[in-house]
């Protein structure tokens, strides 16, 4: 009789097995698979080396704020470039003014400078004098200041040369006047920072020394 009982049990445990078996698969009585994880900036298949590009060292000194307003409007801008052109110009300025070259003044200078330097030529011409200058060296150049106002870059440079400047007189050719200086001058250079053309313009100088 327990004989029985026992065959009975397991045929009825072995049915519901079965029945288990037909309607979940063969999985019964696993763990549920695990939720897929959460990609985080690491898990992305990409270093962060290869992803984040590094940063440009931030701009130092009192034109600081000047120079980054104007990075952020015009992303070519970089202050040495600058710089070098800028001696470039400061080179180019005092011969042509020393030749009475307007042509290439008109090309460097803003307007209201350039009339200037115009009229002072003029006036040396109907003086009779002729100018010689030499910069045998310049000292100094050094950005001061840097603002960006209404699109309009300007930078200021200290320039300190050594020049020096023959002037000759066309009544007397023998008489020569030569002077052998220092200067310490602020040059105002300006840019509209959407033009096309990349050049900068003299719109001031200063004298300081």
């Amino acid at each position: 009789m327990v004989l029985m009982q026992i065959l009975i049990f397991a045929a009825i445990a072995g049915f519901v097995l079965i029945k288990l078996y037909n309607v979940l698969g063969k999985d019964v009585g696993a763990p549920p698979p695990p939720k897929p994880a959460r990609l985080g900036p690491t898990a992305q298949g990409t270093s962060k080396s290869s992803t984040v590009t590094p940063l440009r060292p931030a701009y130092t000194g009192p034109a600081a704020a000047g120079l980054e307003a104007i990075n952020a409007a015009d992303n070519q801008f970089d202050p040495k470039h600058f710089l070098e052109g800028a001696k470039i110009a400061y080179e180019q300025i005092v011969e042509a003014y020393s030749r009475g070259d307007k042509k290439t003044l008109k090309a460097l200078l803003q307007n209201d400078v350039y009339t200037r330097y115009a009229e002072a030529i003029d006036a040396r011409k109907e003086k009779g004098t002729h100018l010689d200058t030499e910069i045998i060296r310049i000292i100094k150049a050094e950005i001061k200041e840097a603002a960006l106002e209404n699109k309009t870059a300007r930078i200021v440079v200290e320039f300190a040369a050594e020049i020096s400047t023959r002037e000759v007189s066309e009544d007397d050719p023998d008489e020569i006047q030569v002077q052998n200086a220092k200067t310490t001058e602020e040059w105002t250079f300006v840019r509209e920072v959407r033009s096309r053309d990349p050049n900068w313009k003299l719109a001031g100088v200063a004298t300081l020394a």
